[in-house]
């Protein structure tokens, strides 16, 4: 456990970057097996700047945060299933920040149930996806809108820079409170709309 404190602390740190063995010496489990985070999507969760030895201070804390990856890994099966989406709580156990509404939960979860684990297999990666739905649901109150990358990243297809505007302005008139685009199937739905209408069909 000191191990895996200490490596929260600072990834530099002289006890080295924990491994499985050290994960299964304070007896977690819940690592590497199908839909299960590897030690490595692990150590991506202690090396963020939110995770803290605070918060990881007993066996059971790090069960708890294994446990909320795996709500995530297993999601993402490359399937879009309507797996049980992961909460904002999880997200941010993980050390995940800007999941901190309904409709933010519901568009990511969707997102994450089409992805496949590599996908979400380090803190990061999750981290872009939700800046990519949080922009959605800007874009949708009329704020700064998400970018094609974004929307790219988060598996939506037909968005070019020639229809971009198109699509931000589109989304600007949906419902301010993101409920028109709280799922993957929504946000392309508005997008093949207006795809339809810049193709003239």
């Amino acid at each position: 456990l000191a191990k895996i404190k200490a490596y929260a602390d600072d990834i530099t740190s002289a006890l080295g970057v924990p491994s499985d063995t050290d994960y299964a010496a304070i007896g977690v489990t819940g690592i590497g097996g199908s839909g299960q985070p590897d030690v490595a999507a692990l150590n991506t969760v202690l090396a963020d700047g939110d995770i803290q030895s605070g918060q990881v201070p007993t066996a059971a804390a790090v069960q708890t945060l294994i446990n909320a990856y795996t709500a995530i890994t297993a999601a993402a099966d490359g399937t879009a299933d309507v797996d049980t989406n992961p909460t904002q709580a999880q997200y941010s156990a993980i050390g995940v920040n800007g999941v901190d509404s309904a409709v933010k939960e519901s568009l990511l979860g969707s997102v994450i149930d089409a992805k496949a684990f590599g996908d979400v297999d380090t803190v990061g990666e999750v981290q872009d996806l939700a800046n990519a739905v949080a922009a959605v649901m800007s874009g949708a109150a009329g704020n700064t809108a998400p970018t094609k990358a974004q929307l790219e990243l988060l598996g939506i297809n037909g968005v070019t820079a020639d229809n971009l505007a198109a699509v931000q302005a589109a989304l600007a008139a949906s419902a301010d409170n993101g409920s028109g685009v709280d799922t993957k199937t929504k946000l392309q739905d508005l997008v093949n709309a207006v795809v339809n209408s810049t193709d003239g069909t």
